[in-house]
């Protein structure tokens, strides 16, 4: 008896489930969000790019700002509602900025040495996240 009643539970639950599923129903929501880049998408961001500034960003940001990973994570709960957390996407970045924040970090993002990132490079990446033309 028990386990008639537990099948029956089941099923009302299943039943309640479908009932709010957002499948084959034509009322008009909300967009949905686009999709996030997979980790191969990530990690190759970039890589065939003409413009300097994106290759280099693909090297040296990407694996972080690209994607589900932790700069986006991070970003994503810092921004306001409709701020991409990907960098790439954003059209309100001053390549200033980017420099300083690169440079010094910022919350969860470590300072990046000129070892790491060369001024030129920086330069460059900071740049293209502007949308700034390129010297």
């Amino acid at each position: 008896m028990a386990f008639r009643k537990s099948l029956v539970g089941l099923g009302a639950a299943l039943v309640l489930l479908g009932a709010c599923s957002d499948e084959g129903s034509d009322a008009g929501g909300s967009a949905a969000a686009p999709a996030m880049p997979t980790q191969i998408e990530a990690v190759t961001f970039g890589l065939n790019s003409d413009v300097a500034g994106e290759r280099l960003y693909g090297r040296e940001c990407a694996y972080c700002h690209v994607g589900r990973n932790t700069g986006t994570t991070m970003l994503g709960k810092r921004l306001p509602e409709g701020t991409p957390a990907q960098l790439h996407e954003r059209t309100d970045l001053a390549a200033d900025y980017v420099k300083i924040v690169v440079r010094n970090g910022m919350v969860n993002m470590p300072p990046l040495s000129r070892a790491e990132v060369s001024d030129e490079e920086l330069e460059q990446i900071a740049r293209w996240l502007a949308k700034e033309p390129a010297q």
